[in-house]
Parts: C-alpha cells; structure tokens; sequence
C-alpha cells in the first residue's frame, strides 16, 4: 500500500458475519497507521463494529462481541484491495 492518502482517517466497510445462530451485516471502523517504514511497520487499529437492529435508533455497537482476529484478517483484506488512483501519486 503505502499511499499516504489511505492514512490519517477511518475506513468503513459493510461485511456478513455469520455465528452459529444468524447471519448479520455490520459496518467495521478501521484506521491505518502509517508507521515509519523502518522500525515501526503499518498497523490497523480497529475503532468499532456495529450492526442494525430492528427498533433500535441507532447502530448498535459489537466490538466486543466478536472475534477480534477474525476482524482484523478481515481489514488487512480490505486495506490490500484499496482503490488507488492517480491523483495518489501525481497530487
């Protein structure tokens, strides 16, 4: 990766997550750190997990309800399949 426009915000992406009672959507907030590039490599940091609820006002959230390296696998897939364009490299 390495584009420094994918760093200093948070990511959202919407993902099933499937138990052995329900399959439900939920949205999943991740930031990118940047490190140095020599001795402190690029992190992922989870911020959140949520999902809807049938009358609940708002996303409920999750995060400790699931399986934090499932997660985290999952936001090193979705960080490698960032879009990148030309403006990431010519400004």
């Amino acid at each position: 990766m390495g584009i420094s426009t994918l760093y200093d915000r948070t990511h959202v992406f919407t993902t099933e997550l499937d138990s052995e009672w329900a399959t439900i959507d939920a949205d999943i907030y991740y930031h990118i750190n940047a490190g140095d590039g020599d001795a402190e490599p690029q992190t992922f940091e989870l911020e959140r997990v949520t999902t809807r609820i049938a009358g609940a006002e708002r996303p409920v959230d999750i995060t400790p309800m699931i399986n934090f390296d499932y997660i985290m696998g999952l936001i090193e897939d979705d960080a490698s399949n960032a879009d990148v364009c030309a403006g990431d490299y010519y400004g």
